[in-house]
């Protein structure tokens, strides 16, 4: 239990030899001299019986209950690391002025059977004359260990392999404080060493620990060192601003055990009792937001023209629609009748108020009443149906409350979709021009602009400009097809017409009828020696345009007299020129696209590979070891992890190229799923096209399976050499 400590030694100053062939001095001359006064008295291994506490010890202000009690569980854990100091009173008594508290616990340690009544302490014993030096010498000079050393000690401990619950039981504290004390000791050594230094407070420290991220610690810090006055809200807000709280509408409404199941991680401020979850990847948690609302979503698809889902919608944005109110119908009869009876137990609680005081049970009761009709109002309200022809021109917007519920608003009217006043039905009361079924928008603000798409590839490391480029490419690749394709651009544009010609209800053009060819800023620098473009080249010097250096109509004369080879492939060009670029993956694309794509077995892997200038240059280094990991492995995901993002970016083209080098030590199952990778939206579905609807005849079927097997293609597309 106790540690004999060996008698103290004088200590001499530099001048000491020279006093002592000097007669003996006075104290006071032995000071001036500098010569240390040797420690007066011996260590001594008392009983603990025979010790008590003396009215000389100096301190009278009694240390907090918690205090007293991890000094209790220390010794009671680890023994006493010091002595105690104190002087004899005769009959083999001690009074002890230097250690009270010590004495304390042991004396209860002992009442509790822990160590024996008579439990040898060791103990300095010294005169009288210096119980109250010693005492004021101990408590005055004592300089208590820095915070930020004790969190370093409490680390060391768990590095030396003692858990949580061992070290608290050693120090008498919680688990909790525990493992406050480790968050603590996980801040950047530069930022602890501010703290040693005073420089900022201790709660500034433990706003560090939101993160266990140093260069994101020494990145906040950076930032508000210069300040006048440094705060932790300060440092809180800086490092959750790119977050979201588990609190806000988002993470009520997707769900932190969600999140953490979909890899997100999570920062939790073990310094807080509200609020003290953050959720740091907001990629994440908006990407399941949006799947979860386009869930929702799926329930109103096709009985409405349009469906949109927003995460964030402030509500004025709604003011920008026209409204279309639902039908008026009888309400559900127990709907009403639960409305009924909530009125008359209102007014019976208020004439019960009038006599008397309300029991808590009545008050609570009466002022839950309001919310419980508005409730079910609201039911009433969302069951009254809307007429088939308002849906047909009207939409529904669904975004999130500020608790995280959904929200819901129907009929909705984009402008551009009011109907025109008609000049034979009854004047409109409206007075703005609009028929009577139709409330104009009360704002000139363009109508909210729904992007769901661009959230979820955000959350898979694809930013918008990527996506436009990855778009760019697809689009110049389909369109290659296409234009090799007569049959398939003779049904694609007769479609496109007749759905403009008849005014076919949620149509979506797959081509852009006006002829516009497909702009993009950098598309000249993306296509540059593609395959793609390489197949439109060749089509192209292969088209007879000899007939367009005529006069009109000349030309039109000579276009009509060409081959039906000829003019084939001038349609299909032309149809190819006119196609629209999408992504499988943006919001809303068009069926039909992707059906061409389909039907012509477009192999996009085939035609563009992802390199460091068109991909892995600009995807993060976590997309980057997502995919690695995911196709490759967890050695090779790590080792492009530790790289500079231009060195993981060339690695990455290596291995995902179409002819990936077999010395990159891959396995050929590896590399045969890294030369076929696409980023997500750039494929196509596999060809399936069979229309058992229409029985063909056998000279039709068999020109239609001549069609799908490439029979009719170019010669320079079934040549394996091009």
């Amino acid at each position: 239990m106790a540690r004999k400590t060996s008698k103290a030694k004088t200590t001499k100053s530099a001048t000491t030899s020279k006093a002592a062939s000097r007669p003996k001095a006075s104290a006071t001359t032995a000071a001036k001299d500098d010569v240390v006064k040797p420690i007066v008295g011996e260590i001594q291994m008392i009983p603990l019986n025979k010790l008590e506490l003396s009215p000389k010890n100096v301190r009278k202000a009694k240390p907090s209950e918690t205090d007293d009690a991890e000094l209790l569980a220390s010794i009671r854990e680890n023994g006493i690391k010091q002595n105690l100091a104190g002087y004899e009173i005769g009959n083999g008594e001690y009074l002890i002025d230097a250690g009270g508290r010590r004495l304390k616990a042991l004396k209860q340690l002992a009442e509790e059977g822990a160590i024996a009544q008579d439990q040898p302490v060791a103990c300095l014993i010294e005169d009288e004359a210096e119980a109250t030096i010693t005492s004021t010498t101990e408590n005055l000079q004592r300089v208590a260990m820095h915070p930020a050393d004790q969190f370093i000690a409490f680390d060391q401990m768990i590095s030396e392999g003692r858990s949580e619950d061992e070290i608290a039981v050693k120090f008498g504290v919680s688990v909790d404080l525990v493992r406050r004390r480790l968050k603590l000791a996980r801040v950047a050594p530069e930022i602890l060493e501010q703290f040693r230094e005073n420089e900022i407070t201790l709660e500034c420290v433990m706003a560090f620990t939101l993160t266990d991220h140093h260069d994101r610690q020494i990145t906040v810090w950076n930032t508000v060192k210069e300040g006048y006055q440094i705060h932790p809200h300060h440092i809180k807000r800086l490092l959750t601003e790119t977050g979201y709280s588990a609190n806000s509408k988002l993470g009520c409404y997707v769900g932190v055990q969600a999140y953490k199941d979909a890899g997100g991680a999570v920062m939790t401020d073990l310094f807080s009792e509200h609020d003290n979850m953050h959720l740091e990847n907001p990629e994440i948690l908006e990407r399941l937001a949006i799947e979860k609302l386009q869930l929702a979503a799926a329930d109103y698809v096709g009985d409405w023209k349009w469906v949109d889902v927003h995460l964030e919608l402030d509500h004025s944005a709604f003011r920008s629609f026209g409204h279309i109110d639902p039908q008026e119908v009888e309400p559900d009869p127990d709907l009403v009748k639960q409305i009924e009876t909530l009125n008359a137990r209102e007014e019976e609680l208020a004439q019960l108020n009038d006599e008397g005081d309300w029991s808590d049970e009545e008050h609570e009761e009466y002022y839950e009443i309001t919310p419980r009709i508005s409730k079910i109002e609201d039911q009433i309200e969302a069951a009254r149906p809307y007429a088939e022809e308002d849906r047909l021109i009207a939409g529904v917007v669904i975004t999130l409350g500020q608790r995280g519920d959904l929200q819901i608003e129907k009929g909705l009217v984009r402008p551009e979709d009011i109907p025109a006043p008609d000049p034979t039905a009854d004047a409109s009361d409206n007075g703005d021009g609009t028929t009577s079924r139709v409330t104009a928008p009360t704002s000139s603000t363009p109508v909210p602009v729904s992007d769901p798409a661009s959230a979820l590839r955000k959350a898979d490391g694809i930013t918008l400009g990527l996506a436009d480029d990855l778009r760019t490419a697809r689009h110049h690749i389909l369109r290659a097809h296409l234009s090799a394709d007569y049959d398939l651009a003779f049904d694609v544009m007769l479609y496109t017409l007749c759905e403009n010609a008849f005014g076919r209800r949620h149509s979506t053009e797959a081509l852009d009828l006006t002829i516009r060819p497909y702009y993009a800023p950098n598309c000249e620098k993306l296509v540059v020696d593609s395959v793609s473009e390489k197949m439109l080249e060749a089509l192209k010097n292969d088209l007879n345009l000899a007939w367009m250096e005529l006069e009109k109509p000349d030309d039109l004369r000579a276009l009509s007299a060409l081959p039906t080879d000829d003019k084939q492939a001038l349609f299909a060009w032309a149809t190819g020129l006119a196609l629209r670029a999408q992504m499988a993956t943006d919001n809303h694309p068009s069926e039909i696209i992707e059906e061409l794509g389909a039907r012509m077995d477009v192999d996009v892997a085939a035609c563009w590979r992802p390199t460091a200038a068109n991909y892995w240059g600009t995807v993060t280094k976590a997309h980057i070891a997502a995919v690695a990991k995911k196709i490759i492995g967890d050695e090779f995901a790590n080792e492009r992890s530790s790289e500079k993002k231009g060195e993981a970016a060339a690695a990455m083209e290596q291995v995902f190229s179409e002819t990936a080098p077999e010395d990159a030590g891959l396995e050929q199952t590896v590399t045969a799923k890294t030369t076929r990778w696409l980023p997500k939206g750039m494929e196509f579905a596999e060809a399936n096209f069979v229309d058992e609807a229409v029985e063909l005849e056998p000279t039709e079927a068999a020109e239609n399976d001549a069609v799908a097997d490439g029979e009719t293609l170019p010669a320079f597309l079934k040549d394996d050499a091009a």
